[in-house]
């Protein structure tokens, strides 16, 4: 797995909003061309890396993800739309 590279507070803080307030948004992942509808649960750090753990609206299944891996975040309540910059 490539090196983890820090996403910016300001898209951290957006994502944890999101997780605390439970509100559905979409991501756009790097390496797949499509996005994933997601309520996200829970942010947490591991081996100097940070992820979050989501439930997909479609489907229903529990998923982790490792921030950097987030191209853009577009919450679906309000249609903002948040992309990653990095630290």
């Amino acid at each position: 797995m490539a090196d983890y590279i820090p996403i910016s507070c300001s898209l951290y803080d957006v994502l944890e909003a999101s997780a605390v307030q439970r509100v559905t948004v979409s991501l756009v992942l790097s390496g797949i061309n499509a996005e994933r509808h997601v309520t996200i649960l829970d942010l947490y750090s591991k081996e100097r890396q940070e992820f979050l753990t989501a439930r997909d609206v479609s489907t229903g299944d529990e998923l982790t993800l490792r921030l950097d891996e987030i191209l853009q975040v577009t919450d679906r309540l309000t249609n903002r739309v948040y992309i990653s910059d990095r630290c």
